[in-house]
């Protein structure tokens, strides 16, 4: 019995031990550019029509002036992730949704230190065009020695969609669904079924076959096993696009934290990914989400999911409570059994004597 009681002590603080230990994130580090531009432009332009804008560029070097070359490339994409990969070889095939033969934009400019400058740029689409989706990406390079332009990290880019009116192709199929590991927590970043480490976001793959660009809107409830539910009512927070033919991941926070953030004394709020409300067990997961371009039937695209969320704390109070049901099971049924066979012995040896 001392025996049991010490593996029970033991256990528990070990329990104590792993519940009270938070790992700690290393911090991720800041990065900067020379320059401060749009991320992205969006059109919808009719066949036969044109869009004039401007393209606003800030130095954000206050000692030197800044000289870009700007280009426009195609560009695809590298994984199922928002990262484009830029064709930037001048030999590279023009892409079925280029949108190179129809953006103008200047070849140079110089930006004085800690100034800006706002260039014009048109996008013209010809009479008769087909409806769909084209894109391509303004590149903007600092010169390098011995010719040709900087690496990327030291360039800025501008992804510039156009969509043109008409009956297109859409189709979007569910390839995945489930609880996702974001690249900020200590795991490895993917979908998971079992999970020790909480899950802070949920996941869903979509594969665009159609001719268009898509940007899906909807919802994702969570449900454990008591009914209860959380409900994610933005699962695509950033407007993010699945690009023709990519297979695209959709990452969604399932508890949102907003604080204050400085950046160059410009002050605006940002969203994180919080540790969400939930305890350990099994949850289930729906996925409703729609897409579709103006003047085009909205379509629809559902899914189902579960995960376990079962941390190692939880995992050894569930084995230290077997123990003790299990020897404390054991005692007590050596116990019973030796007061009833005792009990019976008893009156056999009272029977002899009479």
């Amino acid at each position: 019995m001392k025996r049991l009681k010490s593996i029970v002590m033991v256990a528990f603080a070990v329990v104590i031990a792993a519940a009270y230990t938070v790992p700690t994130l290393p911090a991720s580090a800041a990065t900067s550019s020379a320059m401060s531009i749009a991320p992205k432009k969006n059109y919808v332009i009719d066949p036969g029509k044109s869009v004039k804008d401007k393209l606003t560029i800030r130095n954000l070097d206050r000692n030197h002036p800044l000289e870009l070359s700007l280009r426009v490339v195609d560009f695809t994409f590298t994984d199922d992730g928002g990262t484009p990969k830029l064709l930037l070889d001048e030999n590279t095939p023009q892409t079925t949704w280029s949108l190179k033969p129809f953006l103008k934009v200047p070849e140079g400019v110089t930006i004085p230190a800690g100034g800006s400058k706002t260039l014009n740029m048109s996008v013209s689409i010809p009479a008769g065009h087909g409806a769909g989706s084209y894109y391509s990406a303004i590149v903007y390079s600092t010169g390098a020695p011995g010719g040709g332009n900087v690496g990327l990290s030291a360039s800025g880019v501008t992804l510039v969609f156009t969509q043109i009116p008409g009956k297109v192709n859409e189709k979007l199929t569910l390839k995945n669904f489930g609880a996702y590991i974001l690249p900020m927590q200590t795991q490895k970043p993917g979908y998971v079924f079992f999970t020790m480490q909480k899950p802070q976001g949920m996941a869903y793959t979509l594969q665009n076959d159609g001719n268009v660009t898509e940007a899906p809107v909807g919802s994702i409830t969570i449900k454990d096993i008591f009914g209860n539910e959380q409900k994610i009512t933005n699962v695509n927070p950033t407007g993010s696009l699945a690009l023709i033919g990519q297979t695209r991941t959709f990452t969604s926070c399932i508890k949102l934290q907003s604080q204050n953030v400085d950046f160059n004394g410009d002050k605006s709020k940002a969203n994180n990914c919080v540790e969400p409300d939930l305890w350990p067990g099994i949850y289930t997961a729906t996925l409703d989400v729609f897409y579709g371009q103006n003047g085009n039937m909205t379509q629809e695209v559902t899914g189902t999911a579960m995960f376990w969320y079962l941390p190692g704390w939880f995992i050894i109070l569930v084995i230290v409570v077997l123990l003790v049901a299990f020897f404390g099971g054991r005692k007590l049924w050596y116990n019973l059994q030796e007061k009833l066979h005792g009990g019976v012995r008893l009156n056999k040896k009272s029977s002899r004597r009479r």
